[in-house]
Parts: C-alpha cells; sequence; structure tokens
C-alpha cells in the first residue's frame, strides 16, 4: 500500500503544477497586459483557461471581476440613458426593448454612479451561492476555487459594451462561462455542471423574491405607521 501512497502524492504534485496563474496575476507581466491577456483568454479560450487554472488566491480575481463588471454596467446604463435622455425619459412602447425597463435617467445616472459598489455586492453574494451550488453537484467544498471560477467568468460582462442588448448577451455568456469553469476546475460532468447552474439560478432567484418581499413589507409599515401618526 506504501508505493501506492507514494504514487498518489507525487500524481498530486505533477496536477498542480501543471495548473498556473492568470495572466493578470502573474507578477512579470504588466498590470494592463496581465489584465487584457486574462480577458481574452476567459472569452475565447474559456476551456483551457479553466482547465489550467490555479485554485489558489481570492484577490487577483476579485480585483478582474470588478473592473470588468463595473465597465459593463456601466456601458449598458450608459446605451439606455443615451436613448432617453433625448426622449426627456418617455419612449413609450418602445421602452419595453430595453433592458432597464421603468428607469428615469435619474435613476440610470445614480447607478452609474453606484455602479462599482452594486457590482461588489453582486459578486459576493453570488460568490456565495455559487460555491453552494458547486458543493451541492458533490464539488470539493473549497471556497477559493469556486471563487475564482465565478469571478473569471464575468469577463462576459465585457459584452455589455455592446449598444443596447449587450447586458442580456453579456449575462448569458457568464454562464456559459461558470459552466466551462465548473466542468473544467473540478471535472465534473456536463449533467453536474448543469446541475450547478440551475441550484445558482434558483438560488438568486430566491433571494431577489426575498429582497422584494422584505421590500414590500417594510414600505407597508412605514406606511401604517404613518397613518397611525396622522
Amino acid at each position: 500500500m506504501e508505493p501506492e501512497a507514494g504514487w498518489g502524492a507525487v500524481a498530486a504534485v505533477a496536477e498542480a503544477d501543471q495548473r498556473s496563474l492568470a495572466p493578470g496575476e502573474d507578477q512579470e507581466l504588466s498590470t494592463l497586459a496581465g489584465f487584457f491577456r486574462t480577458l481574452y483568454a476567459v472569452l475565447f479560450r474559456p476551456g483551457e483557461f479553466f482547465q489550467n487554472l490555479s485554485r489558489e488566491g481570492w484577490a487577483g480575481p476579485l480585483a478582474f471581476a470588478l473592473i470588468v463588471s463595473s465597465v459593463g454596467l456601466l456601458g449598458a446604463l450608459f446605451w439606455q440613458l443615451l436613448v432617453l435622455a433625448p426622449a426627456g425619459g418617455n419612449l413609450g412602447e418602445a421602452a419595453k426593448l430595453l433592458p432597464f425597463q421603468g428607469l428615469g435617467p435619474g435613476l440610470l445616472l445614480a447607478m452609474m454612479a453606484a455602479s462599482p459598489v452594486l457590482v461588489l455586492a453582486n459578486l459576493g453574494v453570488g460568490g456565495i451561492c455559487w460555491w453552494g451550488s458547486v458543493a451541492i453537484v458533490g464539488a470539493r467544498r473549497d471556497f477559493i476555487p469556486a471563487w475564482r471560477i465565478f469571478c473569471y467568468a464575468q469577463a462576459g460582462m465585457a459584452l455589455g459594451l455592446i449598444p443596447f442588448f449587450g447586458v442580456l448577451v453579456a449575462g448569458i455568456w457568464v454562464l456559459a462561462l461558470m459552466y466551462c469553469g465548473v466542468k473544467q476546475v473540478y471535472g465534473i460532468s456536463a449533467g453536474g455542471s448543469l446541475g450547478a447552474l440551475v441550484i445558482f439560478l434558483t438560488l438568486q432567484a430566491v433571494l431577489v423574491l426575498t429582497l422584494l418581499l422584505g421590500l414590500a413589507a417594510a414600505l407597508a409599515l412605514l406606511g401604517f405607521l404613518l397613518l397611525l401618526l396622522g
């Protein structure tokens, strides 16, 4: 049994050595060069990127995701603002075709100003949901590998710069990258990877519904208190 244990240890080391840092985490590259190389690799060679991705480090992926997601969200909000502003915020039936329906120019500007905070909150909540999802389908329970997959998959948000419908394309692309990442990093089946996505989307929907219900309850309580005081 000892030779088998020894061989297993060597194999584990060899497998770890085959994994590499993302270009953005390579100290030999400049920050800008590393960022764009990482973006290119995730968008156009996702299978190779995730297959060779190291499982260590959380700060680099967070910085990458924060930048790409913020720029993508800003782009999507800008294109909608560009359409709404000349029309005075009233597009009639055409407004239903826009991704952020019901948002006026003022609210769009506020969201643009707060985009880094919104993105950071989304990354935190989404990363935890993704970690739980991949754990449920049988992947390892280590947080960092799941976090790295989730953050680098945000490269798809760069497509938010596409006019008007980019945010919708970006959302689909991010999910596709998450699917590819969990399949390559953990080596689980296609069904398991798809299951992780379904669980993730379900958790996100439950969180949004809970938030909306909580907000509605808070507003109802506030209205009731105002009636009592009035």
